[in-house]
């Protein structure tokens, strides 16, 4: 592969997009598309390539797979992460379109792939046939075609990902990325012009084990969601019982359990969209939530994380002043959903499209509040505060709130307690005016709870 010695230095710099210095963004590069059939100068030298268009390879996603045949990871053993490579390409004038674009990845040394999805043969729901190849390798491609004369590649959205094993004396899953296409043209008398193009260097990306979100349990099925299918839903169920006795073989002692503030984001409608439109939608989650944390000065590495599929959750360091952070942090939310949403609204524009016929549609969220004792057990938060949590943030209620409110993209749904002591005390930014009392009742899961409900909106709209 191509190789090109000033990728790596701008490649994981933390400048994203937005130009906030400090904020990873979800942008891993944003490398042109050269043309193969460049033109030789009359005085000789190098060929001049013309540029086609130009692609965004989007930061790899990575989630940290549970091993069931393990009952806890060890410093000596193996470790499997599910990664995905989301990318964009250009929209092209002129009526010129794409007919084929191929994914290349080479892993780093020592790793390799167990499975890949979209798997080889596979003929996604817009007709694009998909050729893959790297299964056991270190080198992986992924190829879209489109099926049929006149038929072309929808540029947005689209994603490949694989179970990587990473040995043990790694910490990191890294490697190059690269993309390569085929356009088509209409020219006089119906024929096609075709030409080949590709990224004229590799984009290095890098992803420590640290890093990886954690899914809440073990890998269970291979379907088609972009990075969501590793992640298991929030469970009340008990331990499996080898869990249970792996623990007991330890001091029997339960984790520490420290009093957290708990913040849990879903996403509306998330199941409802193409798996390009959910790809989109979780990097917007997860370059909204950082973001939020850096306006208010969390410190994202020190809170708990936990990925929920189509939402979040965060464990908030210990002592953080909740009467500055949580209005912060939904002031930073809103914001964020605000410029992603005008974005969107550009993209549409500028296409052609309309959000809800074809283009890509706007991202609305729920949050809930909430603070109590957290553990910290082997694959995700425990305690009863962050089942009151999830419990509030799924609730009826709390979703006809959202689902009634068309002129915001995002309600906070507070603890009964934690309204008490914020928002009845009459704290900076936190102002009762807007908030609903509703009562929440889940007769299946034996919860009933009050929970206080208020849309967001920008500081520009007040």
């Amino acid at each position: 592969m191509r190789d090109n010695g000033t990728a790596d230095a701008g490649a994981d710099d933390g400048h994203g997009e937005d130009g906030a210095a400090g904020v990873r963004d979800d942008v891993l590069g944003t490398p042109d598309l050269l043309a193969l059939d460049g033109v030789v100068p009359k005085g000789g030298g190098p060929p001049v390539r013309d540029r086609i268009g130009g692609v965004s390879l989007g930061r790899p996603l990575a989630y940290a797979l549970r091993d069931p045949a393990r009952r806890r990871p060890t410093a000596d053993a193996d470790r499997d992460f599910l990664v995905c490579f989301p990318f964009d390409l250009e929209e092209l004038p002129d009526g010129r379109r794409y007919e084929q674009a191929t994914l290349t990845v080479d892993l780093a040394d020592g790793l390799h792939a167990l499975s890949l999805d979209p798997a080889p043969g596979t003929v996604a729901a817009d007709g694009t046939e998909i050729s893959v190849f790297g299964l056991g390798r270190q080198r992986l491609r992924w190829t879209f075609r489109a099926r049929g004369r006149g038929a072309g590649l929808r540029p947005d959205g689209r994603w490949a990902q694989a179970v990587v094993r990473m040995p043990a004396s790694s910490a990191e899953v890294s490697g190059r990325v690269s993309l390569s296409t085929t356009t088509v043209q209409p020219v006089l008398g119906g024929a096609l012009r075709r030409r080949a193009a590709e990224t004229p260097y590799d984009t290095p990306f890098r992803i420590r084990a640290g890093e990886a979100w954690q899914t809440a349990g073990p890998l269970t099925h291979q379907g088609v969601l972009p990075g969501a299918w590793a992640l298991a839903a929030y469970q009340d169920e008990m331990p499996h019982p080898e869990h249970r006795e792996d623990r007991e073989a330890d001091d029997g002692r339960l984790p520490p359990g420290l009093r957290r503030l708990c913040l849990a984001v879903d996403i509306e409608r998330y199941s409802a969209r193409d798996n390009a439109d959910m790809v989109r939608l979780q990097r917007v989650l997860l370059r909204t939530l950082r973001a939020a944390c850096e306006r208010v000065g969390v410190d994202w590495e020190r809170c708990g994380r936990q990925a929920q599929g189509d939402g979040y959750l965060l464990v908030l360091e210990p002592d953080v002043d909740e009467t500055r952070v949580v209005p912060g942090l939904l002031a930073g939310l809103t914001a964020g959903l605000a410029a992603a949403n005008a974005r969107t609204a550009g993209a549409n524009s500028a296409a052609g499209k309309e959000s809800s016929a074809g283009g890509l549609g706007s991202v609305r969220m729920r949050a809930s509040l909430h603070q109590g004792i957290v553990h910290e057990a082997d694959s995700g938060y425990a305690g009863s505060a962050v089942v009151a949590l999830f419990r509030v943030l799924d609730s009826g209620p709390v979703r006809r709130f959202l689902a009634e409110s068309r002129d915001t993209d995002l309600v906070a749904a507070f603890s009964d307690t934690l309204y008490q002591d914020l928002v009845g005390t009459g704290y900076e930014g936190l102002s009762a005016a807007g908030f609903e009392k509703v009562e929440i009742e889940i007769a299946a899961k034996n919860f009933t709870g009050v929970a206080w409900v208020r849309a967001m909106r920008s500081a520009a709209e007040h």
